[in-house]
């Protein structure tokens, strides 16, 4: 019997229910992965944006084991339309996902970031 080697990836999304299936499953159909290890926080984009200390060093704990444990080879961050924790228009949320994009990579030099928008109707768009 073949031990095929599982592909990862790393999701840092909102915790908001409606984003979690769209998320995935537009990963797991636009990437070679087949699991997606997923770390959520109400309204994520604006939380790594803002870049406190004390939650950045908590979710690169996280980030950390999806990595080092699960062999992850990509990170995405995502935002959404209606969110609870971040009520801004889209223009403020991609301006979010940018700026996390940028700062996961600084962090993470070796591994590729991908910023993700859902919008009203939760289709998935690479930023």
């Amino acid at each position: 019997m073949e031990n095929k080697v599982k592909n990862f990836a790393t999701l840092l999304n909102c915790m908001d229910g409606r984003t979690q299936l769209p998320a995935l499953n537009w990963i797991r159909s636009n990437y070679d992965v087949e699991y997606v290890d997923i770390i959520s926080e109400p309204g994520m984009d604006k939380v790594i944006y803002l870049n406190d200390k004390n939650f950045m060093n908590s979710l690169g704990k996280k980030i950390n084991i999806s990595l080092n444990s699960h062999n992850s080879r990509i990170i995405f961050i995502a935002g959404h339309y209606d969110c609870a924790a971040n009520k801004v228009d889209k223009a403020i949320h991609i301006k979010h996902i940018k700026s996390s994009v940028d700062i996961i990579k600084k962090i993470y030099k070796n591994v590729p970031v991908v910023g993700l928008w859902m919008g009203e109707s939760f289709k998935v768009e690479k930023i």
